[in-house]
């Protein structure tokens, strides 16, 4: 396909569409931002830094308003200014934890685990676009740059949620060590949520189920996977393949969300034991221990019940292949995102993107559905074009909701030892008619 180059005029209005700082607000005189650290530390997930690419800029992870019993506390600073990058090196912290107005914690010249540019907002778009219109390498690594204005560190805690009955709220205090000593930052509050509060809530309708699975998300406390769960069963969510492998998965893979889906099992009603068994049964877990609270008539469906097959590895398309196989595409992918959904763990999303090799193939499944080729025209060839297109425009839609997906595509995109083929199919996403979903 060949590509144009992007206008002046378009890259200006990417810029412009780019958010603006307080000091270049229309109006005013252009200032230089001042060093700074930000005025109140957040709470992230333990594993962020693990979840990202290990080089160049990435999004703000989700803040964090909950801690589950057990999950350690991460703590995350930012920073903002010419020095952003450099301005928490060889910092240290202390931090208190508070309950019911007592100290239960305290630790003192906490360093930090690791830092990361964060992207300013938009710019996945914005640079998606300018990739598309053939922006050079080098200059997509110098936009990148100059988009990343602000840095966040992490620092991470031995201190873990404790168990408790309800909701508790605790009172975090923050303060510096070394050159930046001195400097305030506010006390911020975190709710200590066990499992059975979460249950206590309403169950969101499907709309909300459905924007909520449309990505990985940074935390997410094992109470609130099992009112998802209860959401998905009551308005008939559990319907869809990548619902039961976000489920299944997020079992199997998260050992936090395993213990408190059995320790929970015995107070939940019928419906929701059944669909906790026939999550961790999909899963491949063992469920022996929850058959004698389910009715008779189920225990031997869920005991011949078969686990479901790595998708990762399910996606691999050669001759001769089955009218079945091809019907399932759609399925699979599905499964493959509710992996990826359930743990952020790139192999997923480099699966899907994998099937993007399938570009070759594409004019054939072009011409076996001009021709209404049918059975008897089916084969692998057709089977990988269909893959490609669905990948593509499913890559697409995660890439401009899912900040993890951007972050990956974009240093995949940048990494000399990925697959350039797969480089320029990625980078076409935005234009490539392919990727249109009807």
């Amino acid at each position: 396909m060949m590509r144009k180059a992007v206008s002046r005029e378009v890259f200006l209005f990417l810029c412009l569409m780019m958010p603006l700082r307080a000091d270049q607000q229309p109006g005013s005189k252009a200032t230089p931002v001042p060093d700074q650290v930000w005025q109140k530390p957040f709470v992230v997930s333990p594993d962020w830094l693990g979840r990202i690419p290990p080089t160049g800029s990435v999004n703000v992870p989700e803040f964090s308003e909950t801690l589950y019993p057990g999950e350690k506390l991460a703590l995350a600073l930012g920073t903002n200014g010419p020095d952003h990058e450099r301005l928490l090196e060889g910092a240290s912290v202390n931090v208190q934890v508070s309950l019911a107005g007592h100290a239960v914690y305290s630790e003192s010249k906490l360093t930090q685990k690791g830092s990361r540019p964060i992207k300013a907002e938009g710019s996945d778009f914005a640079l998606a676009v300018l990739k598309a219109g053939g922006i050079a390498m080098k200059d997509q690594a110098g936009l990148e740059k100059a988009m990343a204005g602000q840095t966040l560190a992490v620092f991470q805690t031995e201190w873990a949620a404790p168990s408790a009955d309800n909701d508790e709220d605790a009172l975090l205090t923050v303060t510096l060590n070394g050159k930046l000593s001195g400097t305030s930052l506010e006390p911020i509050h975190i709710k200590l949520r066990p499992t059975a509060s979460w249950l206590k809530d309403t169950p969101g309708t499907l709309e909300e189920f459905g924007k909520y699975l449309n990505r990985y998300h940074d935390n997410l406390p094992p109470g609130q996977l099992l009112l998802l769960l209860k959401t998905a069963e009551a308005k008939g969510g559990l319907n869809s393949a990548s619902a039961l492998s976000f489920f299944s998965m997020a079992f199997r893979e998260r050992p936090e969300d395993r213990s408190a889906a059995i320790a929970a099992f015995p107070s939940l009603d019928p419906k929701m034991k059944l669909a906790v068994a026939v999550a961790f049964r999909l899963g491949g877990l063992d469920i022996s221990g929850f058959l004698p609270g389910l009715p008779a008539n189920v225990t031997d469906s869920l005991k011949n019940a078969e686990a479901l097959k790595d998708p990762r590895t399910s996606m691999s398309y050669s001759d001769p292949i089955s009218v079945d196989v091809v019907r399932g595409i759609g399925t699979t992918m599905d499964e493959c995102w509710g992996g990826w959904m359930a743990t952020g763990d790139k192999s997923y999303l480099r699966a899907l993107v994998g099937l993007l090799s399938g570009a070759s193939d594409y004019p054939v499944l072009e011409n076996w559905v001009k021709t209404k080729g049918g059975v008897k025209g089916l084969n692998a060839s057709v089977a990988r074009g269909l893959a490609y297109q669905t990948a593509g425009w499913s890559i697409g839609a995660f890439e401009r909701a899912d900040p993890h997906v951007a972050d990956w595509i974009a240093y995949w995109s940048a990494d000399p030892g990925f697959p350039q083929p797969l480089v320029s199919e990625l980078a076409s996403i935005p234009v490539n008619p392919a990727f249109r979903h009807n």
